[in-house]
């Protein structure tokens, strides 16, 4: 029997024509690919799901992101750390001066979330050569906006991508420069799927009950202006359109006022009947936004069942999910612009060391208590880093001296001369 070398198939209707055409499942013309960057560059304005995009994005963005040094060599890993803007876990414990060159990764990691919105978010890798080491420049945001055409191969991988712009100006970009960053990606369709799709039907309707909730409280609010003619009266045509004038003139205030023919008197007229309870519907459609990202939390108190004591466990679920979220961007930058990386300095068969992120979905709340378990069963030592960590989650001022005795930490000496300064400063 034989290995097969090579996959002989395609992995869905769009990779037989080298270009994503449509999505193969999208049944919404505004939802399908271009025409979908307009609709969720509208929907994301939405002040529920602006909530919602915000509540996924900023836990990720706080969170821990290092370089993981384990099975790889330190050139390596130092190449890797320096490229990104990232520590290295386990060794950069003492923090280093503010980065304004090169890579930010709190800048890439903003950015690389639009993946929530649009589906998918590209960077352009460009890099300098030191040396004889290719070192990595920086990470150009390409938008979603600007991707004209995404190219892929017959077996769903991707090609090359096209911009709008004068071709001579805007040659395809391989997908070796590229970081594309698509979520819940299937087969070749690497537009991915917009976490705002499954809230499309919610927000549609959400907008045209708006508009009829406003409409009705503007012409319905304060009733109508009408006058009545008593039974048996016998206005002339003259009367009538004077009447209607009035009607229509009658406003409220201090010296407002007006009079009627003899069988005539004004009425504001209201709604009489029952009206759906509009604003109930709007509420319930922005449930349906937050519970389609699984955040439950954002309507606690909003909803006929459950509690605000089932906080914590809608909380526990999302962050898990944002876990989720956070390891697939994780992975994604180490198979490509990390693998790259090391590949262009070190070959192909060198050891990549991986990005990971951690403290997203997980809730470990060191108290005084648990610190002390831990460093009386020799789980933790204590050590510099520890110390650091402590005074820095408890608000405790710094060590006046390094430990051992040595001079006055830089942090100290900080400390020192800002309490000189307000005390030399004169008293107001």
């Amino acid at each position: 029997m034989t290995a097969p070398a090579r996959a002989s198939g395609h992995v869905d209707d769009s990779a037989l024509f080298g270009a994503i055409l449509a999505d193969v499942f999208e049944q919404v013309a505004d939802l399908d690919w271009p025409a979908s960057i307009s609709t969720y560059g509208q929907m994301r304005l939405d002040p529920q799901l602006a909530a919602v995009l915000a509540a996924v994005a900023l836990p990720i963005r706080r969170a821990t992101w290092q370089v993981d040094p384990a099975g790889c060599r330190p050139e390596a890993v130092a190449l890797v750390a320096d490229g990104l803007g990232l520590p290295v876990a386990g060794a950069d414990d003492v923090p280093t001066g503010a980065r304004v060159r090169g890579v930010t990764w709190t800048e890439v990691s903003r950015l690389a979330l639009l993946d929530t919105v649009y589906g998918h978010m590209p960077f352009q890798e460009w890099y300098d050569i030191v040396g004889g080491q290719a070192r990595l420049a920086g990470l150009m945001q390409l938008m979603p906006t600007t991707i004209a055409a995404i190219n892929v191969h017959r077996d769903g991988t991707l090609d090359t991508v096209e911009q709008y712009g004068p071709p001579k100006d805007n040659p395809p970009i391989p997908a070796a420069h590229l970081l594309w960053f698509a979520r819940e990606r299937e087969g070749s369709a690497w537009q991915g799927r917009s976490l705002l799709r499954p809230a499309y039907a919610a927000w549609l309707l959400k907008r045209e009950m708006l508009r009829a909730h406003a409409i009705g409280n503007r012409r319905f609010n304060h009733g109508v202006p009408s006058v009545v003619w008593e039974r048996g009266s016998d206005p002339t045509p003259a009367q009538l359109a004077e009447a209607a004038k009035y009607a229509q003139a009658a406003r409220a205030g201090d010296q407002a006022g007006g009079s009627l023919p003899p069988g005539a008197h004004l009425e504001l007229v209201g709604i009489t009947g029952g009206v759906p309870d509009t604003l109930a519907f709007i509420r319930f459609l922005n449930q349906e936004m937050s519970r389609m990202a699984l955040a439950g939390m954002l309507d606690l108190g909003e909803t006929p069942n459950g509690s605000r004591a089932l906080g914590a466990e809608f909380i526990d679920l999302f962050l898990l999910a944002l876990q989720a979220h956070a390891d697939e961007h994780a992975a994604t930058v180490t198979r490509q612009t990390v693998a790259r990386l090391v590949g262009y300095n070190f070959g192909e068969d060198e050891p990549v060391p991986a990005v990971v992120v951690a403290d997203v979905g997980s809730k470990r709340e060191v108290t005084a208590e648990a610190l002390q378990m831990l460093l009386a069963s020799g789980a933790v030592g204590p050590d510099p880093a520890l110390e650091r960590w402590v005074r820095s989650e408890w608000r405790l001022p710094v060590r006046e001296t390094v430990a051992g005795g040595g001079g006055e930490s830089p942090a100290a000496a900080a400390a020192r001369a800002r309490r000189a300064a307000r005390e030399a400063a004169p008293a107001e």
